[in-house]
């Protein structure tokens, strides 16, 4: 199964920078995210003990620590939890065998690779990215 913790992140903030201003329950979130309210409540501790919201006055007074256009898919990725590379090598293969015992150190260089340029885009590609893109569909799905 898929690990789906930084989209629901990346969703989150997405979440409180679309209704800025408003009051919004964790709630009103997980029903967004169809999960559990305190899935949500964990996911916005983690968010504020990584500076990435603004400490608050009351649980339904949620804003962003910075403007969305200064806030990256990186920065946010490097919020999660025991963040974990983006692709896994299986390093249980057989020592016995020539395939079993080289593969995973080949894969470990190509995905080192992959995941450099993975955070390379992630760092080009803003909150507010994200936010103009839901707007602009939130706008073609009304006409």
């Amino acid at each position: 199964m898929a690990n789906t913790q930084f989209s629901d992140t990346i969703h989150v903030l997405v979440y409180i920078a679309y209704f800025k201003g408003k009051k919004i329950t964790s709630q009103e979130m997980a029903s967004s995210l169809e999960t559990s309210p305190s899935l949500i409540r964990k996911i916005m501790a983690n968010l504020k003990r990584s500076h990435l919201l603004a400490p608050t006055h009351g649980p339904t007074q949620l804003a962003l620590a910075r403007e969305p256009a200064a806030i990256t898919l990186r920065d946010i990725y490097a919020t999660l939890p025991g963040q974990a590379p983006l692709l896994n090598v299986d390093a249980h293969t057989s020592q016995k065998c020539p395939i079993g015992k080289t593969v995973p150190k080949v894969l470990g260089h190509y995905y080192d690779e992959i995941q450099a340029a993975a955070e390379a885009k992630m760092a080009k590609i803003t909150l507010q990215d994200l936010l103009n893109d839901v707007t602009l569909m939130q706008r073609l799905a009304a006409e």
